[in-house]
């Protein structure tokens, strides 16, 4: 039996209308265009603080705001909160609640941008995925294939969970489940379709592994007791702008009630070069993503280009993939090098990286790849 690997890139979902990484400025300025934020006073006044650090902090020309680089807006904030440092005029205290206010901007954009997605070919990736894992219910040694993901959208989750709950049996709460790979907890207490891997495996079910190494738009987590609450189909992390929700479980246990230490929150890791990989959950994530790595017979990379800057996955895949692994690298007509240019483009970064591994390199796009190989 051997084992594929996928690994999900931004490049994976842009064809279903989501934003690139280095476009997201221009989707969070593009809310200002949208019927929310002329009816919502609490967006507005979130765009009022970004719009005045960009243009008093970073000295941003007001026509120039929508191109700043996220990279530039957070890892300057995220090293001075750990170095507890002011940021020119700002109190670190201060940072905090600015990097707060940039955060949700980034969510609601991500999920106006979602709204309307062409999810065809990642509704057939599900199925794919569906049909390698369900063979578990009858030997859950078998293990063919897993996911890892950097992006925060929830289109590949909500179509695996569509066709999981179509699957359901009479009386029973679920034959399948989405495997974050941590342990996680539905936010609705009375949806029982959400359930960890190993509690589906002991039921005699199966998992469909979907390791998101930055986290996800359908996560909120308490940081009093660290639990990951999920909801499917609604993008519960952009609603948290306005609306509060807190820990059932804590509320339960302690006194102290509807107050911040029980303030579910977002937990997506931020395009910053300071990435935060302490939390217990994404921790998890990580060291269960080794594990995945390693029984790797064959790793299909997906839109994702192998960036410098992005060490931590680097390290990883350096640190636990086999020499012997077989390697395809799907990526767009626009990621093909140039004569002349060869060094600037990914396959060059794959090609220095993998050595003798050798990957091989489609340019026909994920729809076209997905199509013709996992049939």
């Amino acid at each position: 039996m051997s084992k594929t690997v996928y690994i999900l890139g931004a490049g994976f979902s842009i064809p279903a209308g989501a934003p690139t990484q280095a476009g997201l400025t221009k989707a969070i300025f593009d809310l200002k265009a949208t019927r929310l934020y002329t009816d919502n006073k609490i967006l507005q006044q979130y765009f009022e603080k970004f719009e005045e650090f960009l243009e008093r902090q970073l000295l941003t020309d007001k026509d120039d705001l929508k191109d700043v680089a996220l990279e530039d807006i957070f890892t300057p904030i995220d090293r001075c909160i750990i170095e507890n440092a002011s940021y020119r005029s700002i109190e670190p205290k201060k940072l905090i609640e600015i990097r707060e206010v940039i955060y949700n901007l980034i969510i609601v954009a991500l999920r106006e941008k979602l709204k309307v997605a062409d999810t065809g070919y990642i509704d057939e990736f599900a199925d794919f995925l569906i049909k390698k894992t369900q063979p578990k219910i009858d030997n859950p040694q078998l293990d063919e294939v897993s996911v890892l993901t950097t992006n925060w959208d929830i289109l590949l989750d909500n179509s695996l969970q569509r066709k999981l709950k179509n699957l359901k049996k009479p009386n029973e709460d679920f034959e399948g489940v989405v495997d974050y790979c941590c342990y996680v907890s539905s936010l609705d207490k009375y949806d029982h379709s959400i359930k960890p891997g190993l509690y589906a495996l002991g039921k005699g079910k199966f998992n469909v592994k979907l390791l998101k190494l930055h986290g996800s738009m359908n996560w909120l987590h308490c940081p009093k007791c660290q639990r990951v609450f999920v909801k499917f189909y609604e993008k519960i992390a952009g609603d948290i702008v306005f609306h509060n929700q807190h820990c059932r479980h804590c509320k339960k246990n302690y006194t102290e009630n509807n107050n911040n230490s029980l303030k579910l929150r977002s937990n997506l890791l931020m395009p910053t070069f300071l990435k935060d990989l302490n939390n217990f959950q994404i921790k998890l994530i990580w060291q269960n993503a080794g594990v995945e790595l390693a029984e790797a017979d064959k790793i299909v990379f997906i839109g994702y280009s192998l960036p410098q800057a992005d060490f931590e996955l680097r390290q990883l895949l350096s640190r636990m993939v086999k020499d012997n692994v077989e390697i395809d690298v799907v990526l767009s007509k626009y990621d093909k090098p140039v004569s002349g240019y060869e060094w600037a483009f990914a396959e060059n970064r794959y090609k220095s990286f993998f050595g003798n591994r050798k990957p091989n390199f489609y340019y026909d796009g994920v729809k076209e790849y997905l199509r013709n190989n996992n049939r």
